[in-house]
């Protein structure tokens, strides 16, 4: 087995952020108020105090128990503590690291990548975790039949070989720079599971095990007393998940101690909420989660690119950013903001809003004045800046002529309808992968790809030179060609504009003052093993 000369070092430094990079991007949030994260750092560095249980409350329940179908946030938030995966995005440097493997390492020419595993890890079942169980998962994901909405991001793909129990050789046509980000998010599983997961108790080697699912009152997790990694090991006995989706309720909820933490909420609260001391508020800024909207190209009138544009102009985006985000966003037209080397900043005041130039663009599309348009806006209960966002297209919309009906439904139709049915014709979310490095950014999810799933519709033909452009960034070693590859991605993605970006927003998460060491993620990565209880 022939070595590379490029290490997983070399190959950090050069595909993805680099340390210095990274620090730029952290001083860069600092500097957009990046407030409650240092002190947070500086609690988990403290000497913690074991046992307790610690009680969250989220915005929504679950839809599910599958690990590698479920798409929801909150479902993200709480695999990752259940199950491990390979590697994990650093929530202070945006750096990707090793987790479950040892190292990675780029062999044979550049087409083979070696995982080490560490030896002695069991799941919680007792089994042991080997090389066998990360070919089954890997293996499994990649299987159209499974599902997943991670086969996107590990194509790259050929094959997954067992060297022996701790080592497993990757196969692909060449260097890919998005597998080791991409493997964050692949939890783990034992092979004796099989891959029909939802109907069972998840089952994985994290730092919880997972101990029961009521459903629309909790999710209850517990401390793994034989987690194989001390030093990643949780210092809090019992985590217990509630979903309340009204929120002031959670709010209510946090301000008279009856929970913990409030995960996530909404960012017009963050004023009222800093200034109360029974309470302290971690933003985290806008450097991941970007505001879009999908829109169905697959039928009108959103097969017409300057109805797509008319979206784009409509949105007064800084109105948003400052009344229902409380400032806490940016504008942008990129997935990645300045602090990331790929960042264009060409697109920087592209779209700005304008509803004379939506009109023109309608009536440009065969629709003049809105005659003739049909479409509405579908958003999921529990996100009212889904809703803000989409009442605000609505108005500008009505002020042209058309008003769009908006669609409030639960968050399992609302990701029923965008993920099997494709029965809307545009929705608001706020996806991920902003701070990774792009080749992830581009593969992962349901906005860039070019694949069937893709919410837009996107099609390889829809734009010339998008498909070629996206392998180059994806397969290169050198930055600066990497950087080329992915402005012209970025320029096209403006020019023909499969879907809309608005804007990218902070998140905020508010604890009581006994919850210790708790440094929230900016991509729903979180893990709460550093969190302690001073109680």
């Amino acid at each position: 087995m022939g070595r590379s000369s490029i290490t997983r070092r070399e190959l950090l430094r050069r595909t993805g952020r680099t340390a210095a990079g990274a620090a730029m991007g952290l001083a860069a949030g600092r500097a957009a108020g990046w407030s409650g994260v240092e002190r947070a750092l500086a609690a988990a560095a403290a000497a913690p105090k074991a046992g307790g249980t610690l009680t969250i409350s989220q915005s929504v329940d679950i839809n599910t128990l599958h690990p590698w179908t479920g798409t929801l946030n909150v479902w993200k938030v709480i695999k990752t503590n259940v199950y491990d995966q390979l590697s994990y995005q650093d929530p202070a440097t945006l750096e990707f690291k090793p987790r479950l493997a040892k190292s990675f390492e780029w062999t044979d020419g550049n087409t083979s990548l070696i995982v080490t595993l560490p030896s002695g890890v069991r799941f919680h079942n007792g089994e042991a975790l080997t090389a066998e169980d990360v070919k089954f998962t890997l293996d499994s994901i990649r299987d159209p039949k499974t599902g997943s909405w991670l086969r996107g991001f590990i194509a790259p793909i050929t094959d997954v070989q067992v060297l022996d129990a701790t080592h497993v050789k990757i196969k692909t046509d060449t260097v890919e720079n998005q597998l080791i980000p991409a493997f964050a998010y692949v939890d783990i599983v034992p092979r004796s599971q099989g891959t029909d997961l939802s109907r069972k108790t998840p089952i994985g080697s994290g730092p919880y095990r997972f101990v029961e699912w009521v459903p629309n009152d909790r999710v209850t997790l517990q401390r793994n007393p034989r987690y194989w990694n001390e030093a990643g090991a949780g210092h809090v006995d019992r985590i217990v998940l509630k979903p309340v989706t009204e929120l002031q309720t959670r709010i209510s909820q946090l301000l008279a101690g009856d929970v913990d933490l409030v995960y996530d909420f909404s960012l017009i609260e963050v004023p009222r909420l800093r200034a109360d001391r029974r309470v302290s508020v971690a933003v985290v800024p806008p450097v991941d989660q970007m505001f879009v909207m999908y829109l169905n190209g697959r039928k009108p009138p959103f097969n017409k690119l300057e109805v797509r544009q008319a979206v784009a102009f409509a949105l007064d985006r800084d109105a948003f950013i400052k009344n229902f985000l409380a400032g806490q966003g940016r504008v942008d037209n990129s997935p990645f903001t300045p602090s990331h080397w790929a960042f264009d900043p060409r697109t920087e005041h592209a779209y700005t809003y304008n509803p004379d130039q939506a009109a023109r663009l309608l009536e440009k599309a065969g629709y003049p004045k809105g005659q003739g348009l049909n479409f509405s806006l579908l958003t999921p209960s529990g996100y009212p800046e889904f809703t803000q966002l989409s009442t605000m297209l609505q108005a500008t919309f009505a002020s042209i002529g058309y008003r769009p009906a908006i669609e409030e439904v639960d968050i399992g139709q609302w990701a029923a309808r965008l993920n099997q049915t494709k029965d809307f014709f545009a929705a608001v979310d706020y996806p991920p992968r902003g701070s990774a490095d792009p080749a992830l950014t581009y593969s992962a999810g349901l906005f860039f790809p070019p694949v069937p799933a893709n919410y837009n519709g996107l099609t390889p033909e829809a734009i010339p030179g998008y498909v070629s452009a996206l392998h180059r960034g994806a397969t290169a070693l050198q930055r600066p060609v990497r950087k080329v590859a992915y402005y012209s991605v970025q320029e096209l993605w403006r020019q023909y504009l499969p879907g809309a970006i608005f804007c990218h927003r902070s998140t905020a998460h508010a604890a009581v003052p006994a919850v210790k060491g708790f440094v929230p993620h900016p991509a729903f990565q979180q893990r709460f093993t550093d969190i302690w209880l001073a109680r």
